[in-house]
């Protein structure tokens, strides 16, 4: 289906245009055959890609060194947005970024807005009662806006599939499709909630540097933004903001044309994704998803310079420092923080070296039963030998294998290696290692108390008045309720990243409408994508004083030793790791699908534990949280998708496990 976008003014606190909100548990059945059961669809067209790469049917060949976009080529981005904004009677803010989120210039047209209004368009949030991020509106630049999709164009992208903030918004609501009542939530719900400024992971600094680089806002779902391309490899992304609304498209069958959208897409003019990957050509549970809605069309565009246009650049403080439009790094190379390793790819710091080389684990200690760093290394490689052979579910040509990036960590949340795919989407690399620490930390034994010893927090709204303070051990009470026991995430019970956002949806099972919120998250009464529970919570402090104060020196979400440094992840793709009945770590995968996540996570480990002999492997099926009954209704915890591998007929490949 593809979305269409009215054109949007700034909602009034207490207006409800719209019904759509987050994910929800129900990723399960409808969900989890929704991406999980993606396929490539469509593309019979040919077309021609950015730099003269010729596709054919449904299929192009990507150029085969690692490619970049110039400082020429950013200005003629800047200057096609610039004018398409113009004929539009608007006033802009564009932001350019390239591959791995070096901000490579950001440009405010004379009399653009200089902050934009956070609305979820669910009506929840009032000044005197703020709700989640919705509470910031007026108060975060549109220049953050701005940076934020387009590095969320550029983050979700690869060869093989072209997404938009658009197509963002339509897999992270609470309903799949938007506004289609009694189904699952999106497939990645909660991704919204990653790449954030305070994570310890990500990176900092103005100017050109490796990646990946931090989004001031995590993931955006605001349409106008998309990825730019140079002979089919992503080399960027750009973002447009000129309504004034930071929000998303809450109704993306119905809607008309958007702003942002027109502008973003006339601004990519030459650098557009190759037609035959973009999100609407690839389905997910027969549903097309959608890249730009038919209602937004480009307007033509010639310019290739800004002298002499109304506008400048901009300074962005802790992002870009507004003197000079600068060139994008090359993906693949030193200077973008990834090369390759063999048939693999890792993450490099400046002086080249594995950012995280394959290491022992920190607690517990090898000696108490932790993991060696042999151990460590043959669960990687035994994952990324899993997606080698797994059927990719969102790229393009159908048949290609799964493109992911899988971390490990120890059972403290300390990284003990990742490793990754070479064209797997980047916003995975923080993504798995998010999956993996959720997996870990709320297996463990310490999880409630960790979470009841936070501070109180209150929301702030746009004049930073502080709504009343709440404790975020409450959402262990609902869990301890939920779950009719006292001992609730202090029990040892293993969760998978899966079985948490079971319970983190705003209803339970998902995709039952009129069921009460699981107990990791808000109600219906509150939620929204910008105010989704404990993933929220979590890091609010530290999110809002990153956004605030975005030059300062902060690499942990939680504040604290909890084990969550970048966050926690509501969408599958972790499991923890045990020692037969002891957990020493947990694995995180993430980049093609929710389904094919689940396996290359679980067949990774059970493959590893067969060759090493160790002990190491799975929980004991008796503690999984698939055993839980809250409500009558079992958790899942894992699940994997239907003939996974190409050239092979193999079925049921995690029964057993």
């Amino acid at each position: 289906m593809r979305g269409t976008t009215p054109p949007r003014t700034p909602q009034r606190p207490g207006s409800d245009p719209v019904r759509g909100q987050t994910p929800s548990f129900g990723v399960i059945a409808c969900l989890v055959a929704a991406l999980t059961g993606c396929s490539g669809g469509g593309g019979g067209t040919s077309a021609v890609a950015p730099g003269g790469t010729s596709t054919s049917g449904s299929c192009f060949t990507p150029a085969p060194t690692p490619q970049s976009i110039t400082a020429a080529e950013v200005e003629q981005v800047l200057a096609q947005g610039a004018e398409a904004a113009s004929k539009l009677g608007a006033k802009a803010t564009i932001a350019v970024v390239d591959r791995v989120g070096n901000v490579l210039a950001v440009y405010r047209m004379t009399g653009a807005g200089t902050t934009v209004n956070i609305l979820s368009g669910s009506g929840k949030n009032s000044a005197d009662s703020p709700q989640g991020l919705d509470g910031l509106s007026g108060l975060i630049g549109s220049d953050l806006a701005a940076v934020a999709k387009a590095l969320t164009g550029a983050y979700l992208s690869s060869s093989g599939n072209a997404f938009s903030t658009r197509t963002a918004s339509f897999i992270v609501q609470d309903h799949f499709v938007p506004e289609i009542g009694n189904t699952a939530g999106g497939p990645l719900f909660g991704v919204q909630f990653s790449q954030l400024p305070c994570g310890d992971l990500v990176q900092r600094g103005a100017g050109i540097g490796i990646g990946p680089k931090r989004s001031p806002l995590g993931l955006a779902a605001d349409p106008g933004g998309f990825p730019l391309y140079k002979n089919g490899r992503v080399v960027g992304g750009i973002g447009v903001i000129a309504d004034g609304v930071y929000g998303l498209d809450p109704s993306p069958t119905t809607s008309g044309a958007d702003l942002d959208e027109r502008i973003a897409l006339s601004a990519q003019s030459g650098f557009a994704a190759p037609d035959c990957i973009r999100a609407d050509r690839i389905t997910a549970g027969g549903v097309t998803l959608t890249y730009a809605n038919t209602a937004s069309q480009p307007v033509a565009v010639t310019a290739t310079r800004i002298s002499g246009m109304a506008g400048g650049l901009l300074a962005v403080d802790g992002y870009y420092d507004g003197a000079a439009i600068l060139a994008g790094t090359a993906f693949g190379e030193a200077a973008s923080g990834f090369i390759a390793q063999g048939s693999t790819q890792i993450l490099v710091n400046a002086s080249q070296s594995n950012r995280y080389p394959a290491s022992a684990s920190l607690a517990p200690l090898p000696a108490a039963a932790g993991m060696t760093a042999a151990e460590v290394q043959e669960v990687l490689s035994q994952a990324l030998s899993v997606a080698a052979q797994a059927r990719a579910q969102i790229r393009i040509p159908v048949g290609s294998a799964a493109e992911v990036t899988v971390s490990v960590v120890d059972a403290s949340g300390h990284v003990l290696g990742l490793v990754r795919s070479g064209d797997g989407p980047v916003f995975g690399v923080d993504v798995s290692l998010q999956k993996a620490r959720t997996a870990a930390f709320f297996s463990s034994p310490g999880a409630s108390a960790a979470i009841s010893a936070l501070p109180q927090l209150g929301y702030f709204n746009g004049s930073l008045k502080q709504g009343a303070l709440f404790g975020v051990d409450g959402y262990m009470a609902s869990s301890r309720s939920f779950f009719a026991n006292s001992s609730a995430f202090s029990d040892g019970t293993a969760f998978s990243a899966r079985a948490i956002g079971n319970i983190a949806r705003p209803i339970f099972p998902d995709g039952i409408d009129g069921n009460p919120a699981g107990p990791l998250s808000k109600t219906k009464a509150t939620w929204s994508p910008f105010n989704v529970g404990l993933q929220l919570d979590l890091v609010y402090p530290s999110l809002v004083g990153a956004i605030l104060s975005p030059a300062a020196a902060n690499r942990s979400c939680t504040g604290n030793a909890i084990g969550l440094e970048n966050g926690m992840q509501t969408f599958p793709g972790g499991f923890p790791i045990y020692r037969g009945t002891t957990l020493i770590g947990a694995i995180g995968v993430s980049g093609d699908g929710v389904d094919q996540d689940d396996m290359i996570g679980m067949l990774g480990v059970s493959r590893a534990a067969a060759v090493l002999k160790t002990g190491i492997g799975h929980a004991p099926a008796s503690r999984r949280a698939d055993t839980l009954k809250p409500q009558g209704r079992n958790l899942r915890y894992a699940q994997c998708p239907q003939a996974p591998f190409n050239n092979s007929t193999e079925q049921s490949v995690c029964d057993g496990i």
